[in-house]
Formats: structure tokens, sequence, C-alpha cells
């Protein structure tokens, strides 16, 4: 759907760092299931490992910085107009808002786990069962309504 290099947002240097760097950790880490879970912010990339529960921002000087953590299980990592970050964790069944500053600001409760989420330009996010079926919409203040 999307790579990693945006028009706008970084070189190709900076895009190609990345990669190295996300390959080195996988090759140089021990042999585990993690995966890597990438979005897109206004001045930095968010990377979400699935297994440790850890988000981070990437910089386009090749800079991580621990963003946030404790989130268990990672399914789905969006990124909202307003920078909010948005977090869904499977095993603790919660969508979290992150604010740019890194505090949780709001976790909201799931009865179904979706594979994925993504944000529209208006902050809402929608969630994307397995089958590819769009199935909720979270707004800013709460579910919305069909």
């Amino acid at each position: 759907m999307y790579g990693l290099y945006f028009s706008g947002f970084a070189s190709l240097r900076a895009t190609m760092v990345i990669l190295l760097l996300t390959g080195c950790i996988m090759v140089c880490a021990e042999p585990v299931s993690a995966a890597m879970l990438v979005a897109q912010g206004k001045r930095n990339h968010y990377v979400a490992n699935q297994e440790e529960g850890t988000v981070f921002a990437v910089y386009g000087n090749g800079e991580w910085v621990r963003f946030a953590d404790g989130f268990g299980h990672i399914s789905g990592l969006c990124v909202c107009p307003d920078g909010t970050v948005c977090v869904l964790s499977s095993s603790q069944r919660r969508l979290y808002r992150i604010d740019a500053d890194g505090k949780v600001r709001k976790a909201t409760k799931l009865g179904i786990i979706p594979q994925a989420i993504y944000a529209d330009r208006d902050g809402e996010i929608y969630f994307v069962q397995r089958n590819g079926v769009v199935t909720g919409v979270i707004g800013k203040d709460g579910p919305v309504q069909p």
C-alpha cells in the first residue's frame, strides 16, 4: 500500500538509512517472529515492534527515539491528521490514542480485534478484518453510529 519513501517527507538517503537499520536489526537480533509496522507522521515515521509493544519515532537523519511502550502485542498503527498516533493492541483489546508528546490520551476497549486500522483525513479510525471488510469506525470522541 505505502512504501517508506514518501514525496515531501524524506530523501532517498534517509529512506535507505531506515531500511538499512531495519535490516541490521532483523539480521543481528535473535531469530524471533517479531514484525514491524510503519506509519507516516508529518515530520517523522513511527515504527512499532509488534511483539515488544513499543513504538519508536524515526526521523529523517536516522535517529530512533522510543516514543511509547507497554501496549502488549501491537496489531495496528496509524497516524491521524492532527498528529495523534493510534495503536491497536490485540493482547489488551484496546485502541490507544497518543499525543505528539507521547502521552496516552484515550484508550477504547474493543470487543472484536481487527486485523488492521487506518485513519481518514477527518481523524476517524476504521477497522479492517482479515477478509478486507471495514467493520467499524471510531471518531475523535468515540464510536461513530452508522
